[in-house]
């Protein structure tokens, strides 16, 4: 029997009685509208394992890469500690393909030497960063793949049947991609730690899949559109929104696609940029309506993606679980309350902000942490490199030493207790961090007291600790994430668990304001026994007011008028170095592509490993 024409559909749906029963309503007139009808579904479950087994293998590819680098590093690390005299043997390339894959794969920024220096199209436009070679071959491997898969279709049948497939594998993948998509925005995402892989790389995939997603659902949406168009024309549209069992499902799935473009428009880098904060709320509302838009369509017509979307909520939930423990456990104690902070205005528009926490913990080196202020900002939370910890032993007060008697026996497991802090410069720019600068200037003696908390802490996944030679590139705040670094160095060092010997530390400043950030932290490093035997200390001073600021501190410590130009700094050092050497950087994008592009220009010298700390969020 032929199919109807799309004449007669019209005059049906015209007459209210052609749909009051769904049996003969929109189900029977739109056949390839409908559930799996016309769908070849054990091909679209075919091509979904595929994309799983492809996400599968990138992902262990680049996990074969790190554990790779962690287990060199390790290798490394013992070797020396037990002969010094090794430090030659390390400081040599045994291959040439090693070198090869760094300076043009792994930290080959796409294009000539721009990674992290935004595009802008003007001063206060930018249009975000680009991704790696690495990140880009990875992205294109999935994105292409995902293109192919969309258009396997069984072009010699009919345009519905055409159509019919390609709404139900644009949808499957499209469903598919929301449990990475979702997995590698959270903050806790067990991939991070398993893969000790920065959650900027994570934020970058998370990014690029969502956006295969939004492209996935918009094709969807429209194959259904066309196919039922090409029957009823948009009043059958209308009918399969409003009428019969269909509808409700119809109806959502329409509500998820509107909200993902509503999304894409949120999300563009321009607006993510200039309204972070605002962008942060409002896009994690749109993906709320979007995930129960998307869990309510494949559940009202029972479709077989709908364990999907419930693994999507528990991984949400379950992370939102953790981070509510994490903050609690360490920023929270009866009779302590929440943790008090200090918040002390410095010079060059800058916060030294420090938490005396409930219950301490010493983060690894190079960690971050997200604070939470509510006098400044409810319920928001922004990530900080955190530049100093302090935990000190402390005796337990007077009343808890009386003497035992049988009603009240000595503890002895409590004769004393830990009291910590952990501080961060924040420095002013806009919203948040120029509310708790204003704050903080505007109070007596530019210091005031208040309660919050600290997430974290996050990152730290790369040790220099196996390293003869490290250099550790700081532009403007990001001195915060290198001083941690610098101690842990020092006191390795001391106690023979480093095995650095030469540590050089680079710090590009605008002006001599800037040193107050640190300089507490940096009197303490400069005590530290054996500091002049191993650490050097070179900052410039970009735009100095006077020549005469521009002084030395003798010895280790040397200031210089104008901009850092790291391969110059690179070139000296890797002559002169001492086993492998580390370089990490943290600063503005342009200052960080500057030290990226000197190490390439280098590796193929010796053994330098790079690394880069860059909140691209």
């Amino acid at each position: 029997m032929s199919a109807p024409q799309p004449a007669l559909i019209s005059r049906q749906i015209s007459n209210t009685s052609a749909y009051d029963n769904e049996h003969t309503g929109f189900s029977q007139l739109f056949s390839f509208s409908v559930g799996l009808n016309g769908v070849d579904q054990d091909s679209n479950f075919y091509f979904a394992n595929i994309l799983i087994t492809l996400l599968c293998v990138l992902l262990a590819a680049t996990l074969a890469l790190r554990w790779m680098k962690m287990f060199m590093a390790q290798l490394r690390h013992m070797s020396v500690l037990g002969s010094p005299l090794r430090q030659r043997f390390w400081a040599e390339n045994r291959t040439e393909w090693w070198p090869w894959l760094k300076r043009e794969l792994l930290w080959a920024p796409l294009w000539k030497t721009r990674h992290n220096r935004p595009m802008q199209i003007s001063e206060a436009v930018s249009m975000g960063t680009l991704p790696s070679r690495g990140h880009l071959l990875i992205l294109f491997t999935y994105g292409f793949s995902n293109l192919a898969f969309c258009l396997t279709l069984p072009y010699s049948q009919s345009s519905e049947v055409i159509l019919a497939q390609l709404r139900a594998r644009s949808g499957m993948l499209g469903a598919l991609n929301i449990i990475p998509t979702v997995l590698f925005a959270l903050r806790n995402n067990p991939l991070i730690r398993i893969m000790q892989t920065p959650y900027d790389t994570f934020n970058l995939f998370h990014r690029w899949i969502g956006r295969i997603f939004i492209v996935e659902s918009i094709i969807h949406t429209c194959a259904w559109i066309v196919v039922t168009h090409q029957r009823g024309g948009w009043d059958g549209v209308k009918m399969g929104l409003t009428t019969g069992s269909h509808a409700p499902s119809y109806t959502w799935g329409m509500v998820a696609v509107v909200v993902t473009i509503f999304l894409a428009i949120q999300s563009w880098t321009p607006f993510r940029h200039a309204f972070y904060e605002t962008f942060l709320f409002t896009h994690k509302v749109l993906v709320v309506i979007l995930l129960v838009g998307v869990y309510l369509h494949l559940d009202l017509d029972k479709l077989p993606q709908v364990p999907w979307l419930q693994l999507v909520f528990i991984l949400w939930a379950a992370e939102y679980v953790w981070r509510l423990w994490n903050i609690l456990y360490h920023n929270y104690a009866f009779g302590h309350g929440w943790s008090r902070v200090t918040v002390e205005a410095v010079a060059g528009e800058a916060c030294r902000v420090t938490f005396d926490l409930a219950r301490p913990w010493t983060p690894r080196p190079g960690a971050h942490c997200h604070i939470y202020i509510p006098q400044i900002s409810w319920l928001g939370s922004h990530p900080f490199s955190v530049a100093w910890t302090d935990i000190q032993p402390v005796r337990m007060q007077e009343e808890d030493e009386k003497l035992p008697t049988l009603e009240h026996p000595m503890n002895l497991d409590r004769t004393e207790t830990l009291k910590g802090s952990v501080s961060f410069i924040v420095r002013a720019r806009t919203g948040f961090t120029r509310s708790i600068y204003k704050k903080a200037s505007e109070s007596p003696n530019g210091i005031f007291m208040t309660r919050g908390a600290v997430e974290g802490p996050y990152a730290g996944h790369d040790s220099l600790n196996s390293y003869g030679t490290v250099l550790l590139f700081a532009g403007g705040v990001g001195i915060t994430h290198q001083v941690s670094y610098v101690r842990d160095l020092m006191i390795g060092c001391h106690n023979g668990t480093s095995a650095a010997r030469k540590v050089i530390l680079i710090w590009s400043v605008p002006n001599t304001e800037a040193l107050e950030w640190v300089r507490p932290w940096m009197d303490q490093i400069l005590r530290l026994p054996g500091r002049r035997e191993i650490l050097k200390i070179n900052l410039f001073v970009t735009k100095p007011r006077s020549h005469n600021e521009i002084t030395s501190g003798g010895g280790s410590i040397s200031m210089f008028p104008g901009r850092c130009i790291p391969q110059t700094i690179i070139d000296r050092e890797i002559v002169d170095r001492v086993g492998a050497m580390g370089v990490t950087v943290c600063g503005p994008g342009a200052f960080a592509d500057s030290v990226r592009r000197a190490v390439r220009n280098r590796v193929h010298l010796g053994v330098v490993d790079f690394t880069e700390e860059a909140f691209t969020y």
